[in-house]
């Protein structure tokens, strides 16, 4: 009686350390270009919480390699950290980037393939104990050799806002499509929770 007991215990454990490592992948892995990228589009994120990305991906699933991290806001530091490549930016973005709760990176997307990224925000709600939370899943393919921006807003519509730049940063007028998107499978929601 004992014996299988144990093994039941054990197997319980095991299975609740996969979805802890995928979950902890997920939150504290850093996104990576694919070795195998080939051509890459240029992307700069701009965002009122964090973002994640999967490459190669139309859903949402960090166990999927090169998955990882994008953005995380800064929160009471003077002077955030921030990837650059270098691409041009305006004087808009670069207040928008410096703001308490935001954060910005610029990175490497492959291009020609779907590519996946997740945004999540919490902020005090209006009522007491209470709180205003935004997820939003979306996907595109990015086009080889083109400038992003990507802007999530945690505001009444929880914004995800995708442009292509100009030389001079500015973006430009007509959005890029975004494509709602979700978890690539219900094992893939569990192991995120």
């Amino acid at each position: 009686m004992r014996f299988p007991s144990v093994v039941l215990l054990g197997l319980t454990l095991g299975l609740g350390g996969c979805t802890f490592v995928s979950t902890l992948k997920a939150t504290t892995v850093s996104y990576r270009v694919p070795a195998d990228a080939g051509d890459t589009a240029l992307i700069r994120i701009v965002s009122q919480g964090s973002v994640r990305g999967v490459p190669y991906s139309d859903c949402i699933d960090w166990r999927k390699p090169g998955s990882g991290v994008m953005v995380k806001p800064h929160r009471g530091i003077a002077h955030p950290k921030f990837r650059s490549l270098g691409i041009p930016m305006s004087a808009e973005t670069d207040r928008m980037r410096r703001q308490e709760g935001f954060g910005a990176n610029e990175l490497k997307l492959p291009a020609n393939r779907p590519f996946a990224l997740m945004f999540y925000n919490s902020e005090p709600g209006q009522l007491e104990n209470f709180r205003a939370v935004c997820e939003q899943s979306v996907s595109f393919v990015p086009e080889a050799g083109a400038t992003y921006q990507l802007v999530f807003l945690q505001d009444q519509q929880c914004t995800a806002l995708l442009r292509k730049i100009d030389e001079h940063g500015q973006m430009q007028a007509e959005p890029v499509g975004l494509h709602s998107s979700d978890y690539c499978s219900p094992d893939a929601r569990i192991r995120d929770r």
